[in-house]
């Protein structure tokens, strides 16, 4: 069967309803140890490979059946905070979606339900965390940082209050740079290219609206400010997480800011 060449662009939970639709029908009229997937793509108009990759094995089928019925809404909320429990303990690379179940109290099937591999489980936590950066607390340091009229002083409050979460939580970016390892998969590498543009674009909007807010006009090239900042705190974590006893962020960011704030050139004598 040739491929329908609108899978790849298919909602993943669209597919899999689709697929676990045909796993239905077809287990009317043939016992479900003889099932195969190639029985579930025919009926589907899948590819094999997309129903093994949204069912997973073989002997889980009884257990989609099981539980079919979709999970509500505060069960995906559970796997999120499950997976991040998972894995901040292990490490992506030895987590499992098994231990992450465990931990939600819940089926393996109900956890596939939502989230068709590990690494879809990862991304959707990626977009939470971008959901409430880029929605509570990156607004509301701004505003403060406008609020301030000291501007270097606004920006090393905004700077250490950014440093104070990742203080907070900081299994987040050693499981982010252990996830990047991941990016010489081509697909991998492109949705965390797309998810860096997407922050990109989100606080040039930020950046551009608390100017217009507070009457500044449009800053020159909001876009390139956000990559900016981006690119500055990523790395100060990186060197952070490398040596954590060496590198006191908190205590060198006034320094920080006020070599930013002078540039780089030699101080005049």
């Amino acid at each position: 069967m040739n491929r329908p060449a609108t899978a790849d662009r298919q909602d993943p939970s669209e597919t899999r309803e689709r697929a676990l639709a045909a796993l239905k029908q077809v287990v009317s009229h043939k016992p479900i140890a003889e099932i195969n997937y190639g029985d579930i793509a025919a009926e589907a108009g899948l590819p094999w490979q997309t129903v093994k990759r949204m069912l997973g094995p073989r002997e889980q089928f009884a257990a989609w059946l099981d539980n079919s019925a979709p999970v509500p809404a505060d069960t995906r909320t559970r796997i999120l905070d499950s997976a991040a429990r998972v894995f901040a303990r292990k490490g992506y690379l030895c987590a499992s979606l098994d231990e992450v179940a465990a931990d939600a109290g819940l089926t393996k099937g109900a956890v596939y339900w939502h989230f068709s591999s590990k690494n879809e489980l990862f991304f959707a936590l990626l977009d939470s965390r971008f959901k409430t950066e880029y929605e509570q607390h990156l607004p509301a340091a701004l505003e403060a940082q406008q609020a301030n009229p000291d501007p270097k002083a606004a920006l090393l409050e905004l700077l250490c209050e950014v440093l104070g979460r990742v203080e907070q939580d900081p299994d987040w970016p050693r499981l982010f740079l252990e996830f990047m390892g991941q990016a010489r998969e081509p697909e991998i590498r492109r949705r965390l290219g797309d998810a860096y543009l997407s922050s990109y674009r989100m606080s040039a909007q930020l950046i551009a609206r608390q100017h217009q807010d507070h009457g500044q006009g449009s800053p020159d090239d909001p876009e390139l400010m956000a990559i900016f900042w981006s690119s500055l705190m990523d790395g100060l974590i990186l060197a952070w997480l490398i040596n954590p006893d060496k590198i006191d962020l908190k205590a060198l960011m006034p320094r920080i800011v006020d070599l930013l704030w002078r540039g780089v050139r030699p101080a005049e004598s």
